[in-house]
């Protein structure tokens, strides 16, 4: 981050500072989205500095992150989660498996390449009428099929 950027970082995070009292957990959640959305991203450089001005733990900060699916750092990895239940099965989750395996350049119970996301599989995602159900971190997508899912997981990518 440049001389710039820090100091336009140091200006937003001031801002909350002085609404800033105790550990105000709705401010901090605010602060780090407006961060997000200037920068894409959280990176470490703001949750330290968050810490050292609103004097809260970066335990904290890194907490508040990873309970809110729409935050993410340089380093947050996106799980998708892949129904393979028997009444999807029964609509073609094996084949769509395969299909996702092979477009991601990704086994079930690994990393893709870039480190961005995690495959894995579920036994029920328990929305059965609507499979072949698929989950991004906390966000459900029902009634999936490979072109569906690429798009969900581009504009992850593009946010």
């Amino acid at each position: 981050m440049n001389e710039e950027e820090s100091s336009k970082l140091k200006r937003l995070i001031q801002a909350y500072e002085d609404d800033f009292i105790g550990v105000d957990q709705i401010s901090l959640l605010a602060c780090l989205k407006e961060i997000q959305a200037e920068y894409g991203l959280i990176p470490q450089e703001a949750i330290d500095l968050m810490s050292q001005q609103l004097k809260t733990s970066p335990a904290i900060l890194k907490g508040l992150i990873l309970r809110s699916p729409s935050l993410r750092t340089e380093t947050k990895v996106h799980t998708i989660t892949l129904c393979n239940g028997e009444r999807c099965s029964n609509r073609g989750a094996a084949a769509f498996i395969q299909s996702v395996e092979k477009a991601l350049d990704c086994r079930v119970g690994s990393q893709t390449k870039d480190g961005r996301f995690e495959l894995k599989t579920q036994r029920c995602l328990h929305r059965c009428e609507f499979g072949i159900n698929v989950n991004i971190d906390a966000t459900e997508h029902t009634k999936m099929d490979l072109e569906k899912l690429l798009l969900a997981i581009k504009n992850i990518k593009d946010h």
